[in-house]
Order: structure tokens, then C-alpha cells, then sequence
């Protein structure tokens, strides 16, 4: 995924960045995960190192959970306190769960991590065999989308418009 160089965020209102985030982020780490899920069966059939791939398996799929949720939680209540209500109203009546949103992150940031280590920091060994090679390439991808989106998020989108104490 390549990053727009046309967008200017800090131009941006606060629903627009919502929005930007859920369909240039969020719509194609969705996908991402379909393709990779599907890639994962067969990526590790044949696979001389079962252990370190099984390993890889099972965090890839507590990424999937979390990074569904946190996309659940975004969509329908980040974005939309963010989007719908000014400041002083959301102080008024609700507060931004920034400790949650960021205690996920950490999380999913923690995940992604240790799939890297699992994944020789995505340099590909030469026993792996095609579909393991085309499964961590997917996943090199959906790494360097989701640690956007959550950059984005984190560093744009709440200090702007999420700092409701």
C-alpha cells in the first residue's frame, strides 16, 4: 500500500479523517486478512519449520481478533464521537476511551512484532516454500498497513480531535 503524498491530513476535518482512515486503512487490512487467511492453509502444508510457522499461525489469528475489534470499536464509537460531537459537547457528556484505545494498539503492536521475529523479519528463507513465501509477503503488507493506521490514529486523529478529558 502505497501512502498518499496528495492527502494533506492537517487539512482535513474531523469526520474526512474518520472517514479516510476506515477506507484507505481500515476497508483494505479487511481484505488483507481475507487473503491471508485463506493463504495460511496451504502456506504451511509442506513446510520444513511446522513449529515456528504453527507459532506464526496462532498470533496471526489473535491479530485478526484483536485488529477486527479494534476496527469494530473505531467505527462504531470512536468515529463517530470524534465525527458527530464538538469538544465542549464531549466533555460535557462522554469521555474518548484513550487508555483503551491505546492499550490495544500496544497490543496489536506487540503481535505484529513478534510475527516479524517468527517471520525472520520478513526475509525469506530459502526452504520456505512458495506458499509460505507469498504468505509472509501478505503479511509484510498487512504489517506496514495496520502500523500506518494506527500511527495515523494515534498521532493525528486523537491529539486533534480525540483530547475530550
Amino acid at each position: 500500500m502505497l501512502a498518499s503524498h496528495l492527502v494533506e491530513m492537517s487539512e482535513l476535518s474531523a469526520a474526512q479523517l474518520c472517514s479516510y482512515i476506515e477506507w484507505k486503512h481500515y476497508v483494505p487490512i479487511q481484505q488483507a486478512f481475507k487473503r491471508l487467511t485463506a493463504l495460511s492453509d496451504s502456506a504451511f502444508e509442506n513446510s520444513s519449520e511446522m513449529d515456528n510457522l504453527t507459532l506464526a499461525t496462532s498470533v496471526f489469528g489473535k491479530l485478526k481478533e484483536e485488529m477486527e475489534q479494534v476496527v469494530r470499536n473505531d467505527l462504531m464509537l470512536v468515529f463517530p464521537l470524534i465525527s458527530k460531537k464538538s469538544v465542549k459537547e464531549s466533555q460535557a457528556n462522554g469521555k474518548m476511551p484513550l487508555e483503551m484505545i491505546r492499550a490495544k494498539n500496544k497490543k496489536i503492536l506487540q503481535m505484529l512484532e513478534k510475527l516479524r521475529q517468527l517471520a525472520n523479519n520478513f526475509l525469506l528463507k530459502p526452504e520456505w516454500n512458495a506458499d509460505t513465501r507469498l504468505f509472509f509477503e501478505e503479511l509484510f503488507a498487512l504489517d506496514q498497513m495496520i502500523t500506518q493506521a494506527i500511527y495515523l490514529k494515534e498521532n493525528v486523529l486523537i491529539p486533534r480531535f480525540g483530547e475530550l478529558r
